[in-house]
């Protein structure tokens, strides 16, 4: 009796510490920005602004960087631009920091046979100080360009930021990078001088951690309730894309001698993926199908939901799969068979607001000798394609789907 009473006890405990972190996990994202922006405001201070600015013709970022505190400080230009044939070589040309001081620019020379590849080079060249890790990911900015046109997610107050970033599936630019100097040496080659400075540099990166962080904040701020919906999977697997664009800004801001990466203590992207597979664990949707026979429609929809790890079971479920199957005969000259033709149409439906969310259909056909043959033919080609085509729709869907504003 001992023995099960401390059982029971222990158990109790348990489930006590399991509620009180499944309690704590809920806010824990939303707390983990909050944190995050706090370090940053910190570490650079007025060299952050949130304000909305008018973009130059130079530079998006310079908008965004233009608050009074990093005007104030702002280093003076580097010598005019001198774009020179022939001659003897440039210093700048083994050393881009003779033309640009290391302490106030980071600089790179590329080279070509013209003048358009050799800015392009050496702007490759700047992007590669960094690394790989500040390369983007088209399909993110794609998603994350979507979320900010309409209007889910800010982005630093200038929606042209991320076609500056993105150049066809990578960071070719760095916001605020400019090119310098150019000296064709006569002789077939064409040298020139990318250059970002860092001051600007800090504060345009700043600025862009500083709204994605209040982003992944308002994105991750739910009850349970909302939180274990489509919407609020679709809340977090945009926060994760969005903390692995902040997690290449911030290399950035610390190669620029910001603040390091470790010290802001970013929210993961891994982290906020997890719970987001978390999430769609916790979601229902029951699979409701209109002239089904022996289950076998409704069976074949329920397992491409299940592989997705959604429930298919439960009461009161939050969303309805509704299925129908038409089925009827059709003929065709000199062909003794007898065609049954039909069609299956699903449509994923909010229950709360009866909205649709997601159609899928298709139509096929299959011959038998009788009729009823064909029917029973119908019923398997349809359990067939439903399998070989559902899943990537609906994987498809749910990657691309975006929160409610």
């Amino acid at each position: 009796m001992k023995t099960n009473r401390k059982l029971a006890a222990l158990i109790a405990v348990l489930l006590f510490t399991i509620n009180a972190v499944y309690a704590q996990s809920a806010g824990s994202a939303e707390e983990h920005a909050r944190d995050a922006l706090r370090r940053l405001d910190e570490a650079l201070g007025g060299k952050i602004t949130t304000a909305n600015t008018a973009a130059t013709a130079t530079a998006t970022a310079a908008a965004t960087a233009a608050s009074a505190a990093t005007q104030s400080a702002a280093p003076q230009s580097p010598a005019p631009i001198q774009s020179t044939r022939g001659g003897q070589e440039p210093r700048w040309v083994m050393d881009p920091y003779a033309a640009y001081p290391r302490d106030r620019y980071l600089a790179a020379v590329g080279f070509a046979a013209n003048r358009a590849e050799a800015e392009k080079k050496a702007l490759a060249a700047l992007t590669a100080i960094f690394g790989q890790s500040i390369q983007a990911d088209f399909a993110s900015i794609t998603v994350y360009s979507e979320a900010v046109s309409k209007g889910i997610v800010s982005s630093s107050g200038n929606t042209k930021i991320m076609d500056t970033i993105s150049s066809s599936t990578s960071l070719d630019t760095l916001i605020g990078a400019e090119i310098g100097n150019v000296w064709d040496d006569a002789r077939g080659t064409v040298y020139s001088v990318a250059y970002l400075e860092k001051e600007r540099a800090i504060a345009v990166y700043g600025n862009m951690l500083h709204t994605n962080l209040k982003n992944i904040e308002k994105l991750t701020a739910m009850t349970v309730a909302e939180k274990n919906t489509l919407d609020g999977y679709a809340r977090y697997r945009l926060a994760a894309l969005i903390a692995g664009i902040n997690a290449k800004h911030a290399v950035v801001l610390a190669q620029c001698g910001g603040p390091s990466v470790e010290s802001l203590n970013l929210p993961g992207a891994d982290a906020l993926n997890i719970e987001a597979s978390n999430i769609i664990k916790n979601v229902t949707v029951i699979v409701n199908v209109k002239g089904d026979s022996s289950n076998r429609i409704r069976d074949a929809f329920t397992k491409v939901l299940s592989a997705e790890g959604l429930r298919t079971r439960g009461s009161s479920p939050p969303y309805t799969l509704e299925v129908s199957i038409d089925l009827s005969e059709t003929s065709f000259p000199n062909n003794n068979n007898k065609f049954c033709r039909f069609t299956v149409s699903a449509e994923l439906i909010e229950n709360s607001t009866d909205s649709g969310l997601f159609p899928f259909s298709f139509t096929d056909r299959v011959g038998h000798a009788t009729y009823a043959g064909a029917q029973a033919l119908a019923l398997l080609q349809a359990e067939k394609l439903i399998g070989e085509k559902y899943p990537a729709v609906f994987r498809e869907y749910l990657e691309g789907l975006l929160p409610k504003k």
